[in-house]
């Protein structure tokens, strides 16, 4: 069974270029272009894990980030932020990689095993 990951990120050619590549090593991709879409195709996917923007329309990845970790049924699913303010002291949680764009994709992928590892613990 592969992995479901959940790319949330308002830029159809990040969205692109990360589902080509997660796609690519296995993964099965689902697309968010803003934090309200998330919301929704978290309930109606329940990816196992959740690249994010944090700079997006309608609601920020860090408004998403604090309604996910308050979410009762899915506040445990695991969050890797990439993003272009990753350099700029970005910081929603101690506990969430921060990969900044344009984005390394051994590094990228590297992330997504450990945090999915992390999850199956």
């Amino acid at each position: 069974m592969s992995h479901r990951i959940l790319v949330v990120d308002d830029e159809r050619d990040v969205q692109v270029f990360l589902s080509r590549l997660l796609q690519d090593n296995g993964y099965e991709v689902v697309t968010a272009d803003d934090g309200v879409a998330a919301i929704k195709a978290v309930e109606d996917h329940h990816p196992d894990l959740i690249l994010l923007d944090l700079q997006m329309p309608r609601n920020t990845g860090t408004d998403f980030f604090r309604k996910m970790r308050n979410h009762k049924e899915h506040g445990t699913i695991p969050i890797l932020v990439v993003s272009a303010l990753a350099g700029r002291n970005v910081a929603v949680s101690k506990e969430v990689p921060v990969l900044h764009k344009p984005v390394d994709e051994e590094k990228l992928l590297q992330q997504v095993k450990i945090a999915l590892m992390g999850a199956q613990e």
